[in-house]
């Protein structure tokens, strides 16, 4: 029987409580530790049966056994939690994005990379079935060469999330550091790196510091061309959460919001509907078919976050590498800052790669 593996969840927000309950639900991992300053995180741990701690130097001093960490904390914190944790030899389970600048998640990446110990970016999306599937189909040319993707995500958050966080009102906590990362870091599993972005970003319906509808063009280094738009203040059932169930708090659609196309056919994400005419090659004359892909939607709620976990482990006993890493987690948030550099610059900014 294999030994479970004794993990820390450092910060216990939104998606950091998850976490910390999936560890402590999972038969080969044991929650031992949650550290989080709130009051909260002392429920949350001594409900779990978990140490507690307030502060990560108070964990990482103590003697409290632990194989890794999970860092679900605020983005201009993890650098210097996962380099303490480096230190000590703990592998790291970092939420998205890997940090607040490219910098930052640089030196987590170089600091990851000198000591020898594993990240795993938290991604979770790369984790869900559908998304396995799709990355099948698209290296088979199924849909012949590929020539664009589009991305939809609109829905309507309700204010209570913003009152829950001032900091979502601020800089970096508008929807496309938050919500369309997501899609980001997808289209570079998908359709290999962005490297050239175009955008134009408003705050003009919630009147926060930060965007709450954008649209931007990007180009992939395949020639692939993306367009996407999103919102967090209209009712909408395009969007990743609403077709693939995995958010208890949204409500399951069934559309989904993000489709790529190929000379041979195009395809539906998460739902991987795939259009394509029978005769090949088609034209706009000859009669266009549908093939539904219902059995794997939806995929469930925490499925993914309990694939991502899983992955984790086995990351942690050497068995596996990181689905996602730490280079991909840079690459994701140098996208991210060339999309608010253009919008405020009004020009097209290259995306560096390395």
């Amino acid at each position: 029987m294999t030994t479970q593996l004794k993990i820390a969840s450092v910060g216990v927000g939104l998606i950091g409580e998850r976490h910390a309950r999936l560890v402590a639900q999972l038969p080969n991992l044991a929650l031992c530790a949650v550290v989080d300053p709130s009051r909260q995180a002392k429920r949350i741990a001594d409900e779990l049966g978990a140490s507690y701690y307030p502060d990560i130097s108070g964990f990482l001093d103590s003697e409290d056994a632990c194989d890794g960490v999970v860092i679900a904390t605020p983005n201009e914190t993890h650098r210097a939690i996962a380099i303490d944790c480096f230190k000590r030899g703990l592998p790291c389970l970092i939420e998205k994005p890997l940090a607040a600048t490219s910098a930052d998640a640089m030196a987590i990446a170089h600091a990851s990379a000198k000591s020898g110990v594993a990240v795993l970016v938290g991604h979770h999306r790369r984790h869900h079935a559908a998304s396995h599937i799709l990355k099948q189909r698209l290296n088979s040319g199924a849909l012949g060469q590929l020539v664009g993707a589009q991305i939809t995500w609109m829905l309507r958050k309700p204010d209570e999330y913003f009152k829950a966080g001032l900091w979502r009102t601020q800089p970096g906590g508008g929807p496309v550091w938050i919500n369309l990362i997501h899609e980001i870091d997808l289209l570079g599993y998908f359709l290999g790196n962005i490297v050239e972005v175009s955008a134009m970003l408003s705050n003009a319906a919630r009147g926060n510091q930060v965007e709450d509808t954008g649209v931007i063009a990007m180009r992939c280094e395949n020639g692939v061309l993306v367009s996407a738009i999103l919102s967090d203040c209209t009712p909408s059932p395009w969007h990743f959460e609403g077709a693939s169930g995995e958010n208890p708090a949204i409500s399951f659609t069934g559309h989904g919001g993000f489709r790529i196309f190929g000379t041979r056919g195009s395809i539906e994400f998460p739902n991987l509907t795939t259009w394509f005419h029978e005769q090949q090659p088609g034209h706009w004359g000859t009669p266009i078919h549908f093939q539904e892909n219902e059995s794997i939607l939806p995929p469930g709620d925490e499925m993914a976050l309990r694939a991502q976990l899983k992955n984790f482990a086995n990351v942690i006993r050497g068995d596996e590498l990181p689905l996602v890493t730490a280079r991909d987690g840079v690459q994701n948030v140098r996208v991210i800052e060339a999309i608010h550099k253009s919008a405020d610059n009004g020009t097209v900014v290259p995306v560096p790669v390395s």
